[in-house]
C-alpha cells in the first residue's frame, strides 16, 4: 500500500511540476532589466515580450507600457507593441492578463482593445503615445493592418487567449516576489 501511495504522489507531482514552467531562465533574463515589478503585471507583461521578441526577427522591435493619452489625459496602456524597425509600423498589439479568474481577465482585455480601437478611431488628431523605454509613436504608426493577441499565464488556450507564457499564475508570482528581493537587496538593476 505505502508503495502505490508513493507511486501515486510521484506521478501527481510528476504531472504537476510538467504543466508548470521552471521560473529560473526567466529570472536570469529580468533581474537586470531594471523594471519595476512592484506593479502585479509587469512580470508577465515582460514575460510576454520576451516569448514575442523570439518570435519576431531582427527587423523588429518590441516594447512594453504604451501609454496613449489625449496629453494630460491618459487613456490607457498597451502592453506589448511589435514595430518594424525600418517603417516603425506596428504589426502587433498584444494584451498580457495573468489573473486568477481568467474569464474576467479576458472580459477585461477585451474592454481593453475596445477603448483602445474606439479611441484611435475617434481621437486620431489628438492621440499621443508614449512607451516606457522612451519610444514615441504616432496615429500613423497603428494605422494598417496590425493584429490585436491576447496572452495570458499557463492555461489561458483553453479559456480563449491567443497565447500563453509557460509559467502558471503561482509561479508568476514566485518569480515577481524574487525579483523584488533581488532588486531590494541591491542585486539586481532596480528601476530609474
Amino acid at each position: 500500500m505505502r508503495i502505490l501511495s508513493a507511486l501515486f504522489f510521484v506521478i501527481l507531482f510528476s504531472s504537476v511540476s510538467f504543466a508548470g514552467g521552471d521560473i529560473e531562465p526567466y529570472f536570469e533574463a529580468l533581474k537586470n532589466s531594471g523594471a519595476n515589478f512592484e506593479p502585479d503585471g509587469t512580470v508577465c507583461e515582460e514575460i510576454a515580450r520576451l516569448d514575442v521578441t523570439k518570435e519576431f526577427g531582427d527587423a523588429y522591435e518590441v516594447t512594453t507600457g504604451v501609454e496613449y493619452s489625449l496629453g494630460d489625459d491618459t487613456l490607457g496602456e498597451l502592453d506589448v507593441v511589435v514595430f518594424e524597425k525600418s517603417t516603425h509600423k506596428v504589426v502587433l498589439v498584444a494584451e498580457v492578463k495573468c489573473w486568477k479568474n481568467l474569464q474576467q481577465a479576458m472580459d477585461k482585455l477585451k474592454a481593453q482593445r475596445d477603448r483602445f480601437t474606439w479611441n484611435l478611431t475617434k481621437h486620431a488628431r489628438r492621440i499621443q503615445f508614449q512607451a516606457d523605454t522612451g519610444l514615441n509613436f504616432r496615429v500613423e504608426d497603428f494605422q494598417g493592418p496590425f493584429k490585436f493577441r491576447a496572452i495570458s499565464q499557463f492555461g489561458g488556450l483553453k479559456k480563449g487567449f491567443d497565447q500563453e507564457i509557460q509559467l502558471t499564475l503561482t509561479e508568476v508570482k514566485q518569480l515577481r516576489s524574487k525579483l523584488l528581493k533581488c532588486q531590494a537587496w541591491g542585486e539586481c538593476l532596480r528601476p530609474q
